[in-house]
């Protein structure tokens, strides 16, 4: 065991950070606005990332992309070292896409393969069927994940997660959001990997949605949010997502103004 002084933890403290919302919103845009570059985006949706880039309009951005290929080449790039060097940022778009479809139809396809295709009725029906210990590898596999994605944050990185949102999601049915996740074994620990859990709503003027959204870390009980950090004054409630400043406020360098005060 080695010990620290707290110069010595703050100085290489990084933060992990989950945004989520419904589609369409601008929590990614807004990611590549205002995370700290230099950036490593994981793109695991099928999405166009040069639209993103043109719509971010951070032309001095320093960026570059990776794309889900498999889980195991995604786990084995979480864990080498040199190839998130130099990176201030790493984002990882989505946590529900790859629980909900990527490692889903891997987990699946591995399953359907292993069985006696002569005793099988429904092939189609087994192709697309999750069993209980398929869900049970679901949950291991994403904490595993998100577990090296906190020796990221422990090396001075920032780590955002992003995720679509959820109404009365199966955890708990009372919340009206939360981040869209699966497997009962991960919806048990992954709060406790982030400092921050942030639900982002659209702004809306002039009946346009126009970015940044909204970002909430702070809930009136109605949805999932998170908050680790100094409090500001007036709390963090519907506050403009800007990820730099968000992360200087929690730690004692910044302040966050509404758009009441922005514009006084």
């Amino acid at each position: 065991m080695q010990l620290f002084k707290p110069k010595e933890l703050m100085a290489s403290a990084g933060d992990m950070m989950m945004l989520y919302s419904d589609s369409g919103v601008g929590k990614s845009v807004t990611t590549i606005q205002t995370a700290p570059d230099p950036i490593i985006y994981i793109m695991a949706e099928g999405r166009d990332v040069t639209k993103m880039l043109a719509a971010a309009q951070r032309p001095d951005v320093k960026i570059a992309f990776g794309f889900y290929s498999t889980f195991d080449d995604l786990i084995e790039t979480v864990l080498t070292d040199h190839f998130f060097e130099g990176a201030k940022s790493v984002v990882l778009d989505s946590l529900t896409h790859i629980m909900g479809i990527n490692l889903s139809d891997e987990i699946v396809e591995e399953s359907y393969e292993a069985m006696d295709k002569n005793k099988i009725d429904k092939t189609l029906t087994m192709r697309v069927k999750m069993s209980q210990e398929g869900y049970g590898t679901l949950g291991g596999q994403m904490l595993r994940l998100t577990n090296a994605l906190t020796k990221l944050s422990s090396q001075g990185m920032v780590v955002i997660c992003t995720a679509r949102a959820e109404s009365a999601p199966k955890f708990n049915r009372s919340l009206a959001a939360a981040p869209a996740l699966k497997g009962r074994e991960y919806l048990k620990y992954f709060a406790g990997f982030f400092d921050f859990i942030g639900y982002c709503e659209p702004r809306i003027i002039d009946g346009k949605v126009i970015y940044p959204p909204y970002v909430s870390f702070q809930d009136d009980g109605s949805f999932m949010s998170k908050w680790t950090g100094i409090m500001p004054e007036g709390g963090v409630f519907k506050r403009i997502l800007n990820i730099q400043k968000i992360l200087q406020v929690a730690h004692g360098k910044g302040v966050i103004k509404s758009e009441e005060e922005k514009s006084q």
